[in-house]
């Protein structure tokens, strides 16, 4: 209801449509169930014959990045639902959204710069000389944002 003058009630100018909790989870939860699918069903694929730390740490880095929108997107979303009745709570659902977002290109970022020093691992390998022991096998997922 819109209400024109008085203490506590909005104008026609400031009532426009604001996001509210479900639209945050709506958002945040499938992006980061479709960025877990992306990883977990592998990519380009590169062997090595050491392992990586640095690789694994890069991957690990990038999951938990992914994780962390999901845990972004259901704060937000809780934080959001509490906040519906208070005045000037309409920028905290977008801020989460940017959030969710940023933190999603950050864990494609991240997996991009994996896939890169997986190739140079790789490459070294290239002299013709076989692996020592059973091969390890890296699958790339650089994601959507970095191709």
């Amino acid at each position: 209801m819109i209400r024109t003058a008085g203490k506590g009630t909005r104008s026609a100018a400031g009532a426009g449509p604001s996001l509210q909790a479900h639209q945050v989870a709506g958002f945040g939860l499938p992006l980061t169930v479709a960025a877990l699918y992306e990883r977990l069903r592998g990519g380009r694929d590169y062997v090595f014959c050491h392992a990586s730390p640095a690789v694994d740490r890069l991957t690990y880095t990038a999951l938990g990045l992914v994780v962390a929108a999901g845990v972004t997107a259901v704060v937000g979303a809780c934080v959001t639902q509490g906040r519906e009745t208070r005045p000037r709570a309409g920028a905290l659902p977008l801020v989460f959204l940017v959030l969710i977002a940023a933190l999603i290109v950050a864990a494609d970022g991240v997996d991009a710069h994996g896939e890169r020093e997986a190739a140079r691992i790789a490459a070294q390998r290239s002299d013709g000389r076989s692996c020592d022991y059973t091969p390890r096998v890296y699958s790339a997922t650089p994601g959507w944002f970095f191709w």
